[in-house]
C-alpha cells in the first residue's frame, strides 16, 4: 500500500511536530489506522489525508495536555528573501546545532521548516497546504529564518566566537 519512503517521510513528518519518536510513531500509526477506516470509500491523495490526520492528532494531543500554540503574525515584516536565503544557505550546521534550533521552534514553526527545508514545497505550495495567502505563509518564513540567524549569532557569541567574525571564516 506505501513503500518505505512514504512511511518514512510520514514518520519524519510527525517526528517534526512532536519532537519524540515514540509519539511520532503512536500517531503515524494511528493515522494509518484512520486511513485504512476511511480508503473503503475512497481517498483521492493518501500521502495529503495522511499528512493532515496526522496534524490532527498532534494538535489534539497537545490540545489534550492543555497546550495550546498561539502564534500572532504581522503581515508588516519587510521580506527581503533573495537576501535571506543567501545568508541563511551560508550557515553551518551541526547536528547538535540542529537539534537545538529544532526544540527551540514551537510546533507551527517547525511544521513550516519540516515543509519548506526538507520536503522542499515552495511557499505557493505551502500556502495551498494551510489555506492561508502567499504572502502571510512568506511573512512566517522571512520571521524564520530570522530566528533561526539570530539562534545561531547568539549561540556563536555564548561560545566566544563573534557572529561578523565567522561570517568572514566562511
Amino acid at each position: 500500500m506505501f513503500d518505505n519512503n512514504e512511511l518514512n517521510q510520514l514518520y519524519r513528518y510527525a517526528l517534526s511536530l512532536c519532537k519524540q519518536e515514540d509519539t511520532a510513531y503512536d500517531i503515524l500509526q494511528s493515522a494509518l489506522e484512520r486511513y485504512l477506516c476511511k480508503a473503503d470509500g475512497g481517498v483521492e491523495k493518501p500521502m495529503a489525508f495522511l499528512k493532515t490526520v496526522i496534524r490532527n492528532i498532534y494538535f489534539d494531543l497537545e490540545r489534550h495536555n492543555k497546550v495550546i500554540i498561539m502564534v500572532a503574525y504581522d503581515d508588516q515584516d519587510e521580506i527581503s528573501l533573495a537576501e535571506d536565503d543567501r545568508q541563511l544557505d551560508e550557515l553551518l550546521i551541526n547536528e547538535q546545532q540542529a537539534h537545538q534550533v529544532i526544540n527551540a521552534l514551537n510546533a507551527e514553526e517547525n511544521e513550516l521548516l519540516y515543509l519548506w527545508a526538507v520536503e522542499e514545497y515552495t511557499a505557493d505550495e505551502i500556502a495551498k497546504i494551510y489555506d492561508k495567502p502567499r504572502g502571510t505563509v512568506l511573512s512566517k518564513l522571512h520571521r524564520l529564518k530570522k530566528r533561526i540567524k539570530t539562534f545561531f549569532a547568539e549561540t556563536e557569541l555564548v561560545e566566544g566566537v563573534g557572529y561578523e567574525e565567522h561570517k568572514q571564516t566562511i
